[in-house]
């Protein structure tokens, strides 16, 4: 894993060219790409097209949507390769509109940054699963606070990001920065995510997502993706690549407040699940359950 690469750099290498070139890769090979703040991901047909804030098409990703089979599978958390996880989560039924996603919110504190680096990446995100038309799990929809590097950023500090990963075949991650945006956060910041539903006049056929933070909504990282099935998750977690001692983590549990599900008909009566990966060194606690102030924590 190659670290410290300027975060400018790789905005520069976007804006020399026509179409996106991959600035690295995934601990699991897939390509990683930085666009412009607040671009909009969108499905058209099978293939998964990127347009810039002013509405120019960056890049057509082929065939990343599967054609529908007519025969729908169950819903079910998807964890990425490369990467050990720890998670709560929410499924949604989305039987009608009351019961789909408006909104999920949430808060965290930015914590003291591991004693010991040992090239470990940290990722703790708020994220919505999205499936394709056969209701497998094709992407996510994510905010996180990043330790560590990868190509795009970080380093033995914090930084923020919005991203967007799909899982078929070989994949992609697709990260936002806002021009000139400095991700670092100093510890001790309080931090406000937001995926929310949206309206968009560009092709209302679909359901539409904006996730970001909403501290500053003009200077800080933003996405907007469009897929034709609604949200089928909820998910609170952690990931973490290279972590191999109580020391590589906070030294204290990373907690997520003021959790706020909200769905087309308001707040549910719901109760947080949870999973762990054995060879994590970490566990999730829902501390506070339901859809309405709720607080989960990863403890170390």
């Amino acid at each position: 894993m190659r670290f410290f690469l300027s975060l400018i750099s790789a905005v520069t290498v976007l804006h020399q060219t026509s179409a996106l070139t991959p600035v690295g890769h995934t601990p699991s090979g897939k390509p990683m790409y930085v666009v412009p703040n607040k671009s909009r991901i969108q499905q058209v047909g099978r293939d998964l097209k990127v347009f810039a804030p002013n509405g120019t098409v960056i890049e057509t990703f082929a065939n990343v949507f599967p054609q529908r089979t007519g025969k729908r599978n169950p819903a079910t958390l998807t964890r990425r390769q490369g990467l050990s996880n720890v998670a709560a989560f929410v499924p949604l039924n989305n039987t009608n509109a009351m019961d789909m996603l408006e909104a999920f919110n949430t808060t965290f504190t930015v914590p003291p940054s591991p004693t010991t680096f040992e090239s470990q990446l940290l990722w703790f995100a708020a994220s919505v699963v999205l499936p394709d038309e056969n209701g497998v799990p094709m992407g996510e929809l994510r905010t996180l606070l990043q330790y560590g590097a990868t190509v795009i950023q970080g380093g033995p500090f914090w930084t923020i990001a919005a991203q967007f990963e799909w899982f078929p075949d070989a994949g992609g991650l697709l990260q936002g920065s806002p021009i000139g945006f400095d991700p670092n956060v100093d510890v001790g910041t309080a931090i406000n995510t937001s995926i929310a539903r949206i309206e968009e006049d560009f092709d209302p056929s679909l359901f539409w997502y904006e996730a970001g933070f909403y501290d500053d909504s003009d200077a800080f990282p933003q996405l907007e993706l469009g897929v034709t099935e609604p949200a089928i998750t909820a998910v609170i977690g952690m990931e973490e690549e290279g972590a191999l001692q109580s020391s590589d983590y906070p030294p204290e549990p990373f907690r997520f407040t003021q959790t706020d599900l909200t769905l087309g008909g308001g707040f549910p009566e719901i109760e947080w699940d949870v999973e762990s990966d054995p060879s994590a060194g970490a566990y999730v606690t829902v501390d506070v359950d339901g859809s309405k102030d709720a607080e989960i924590a990863i403890r170390f």
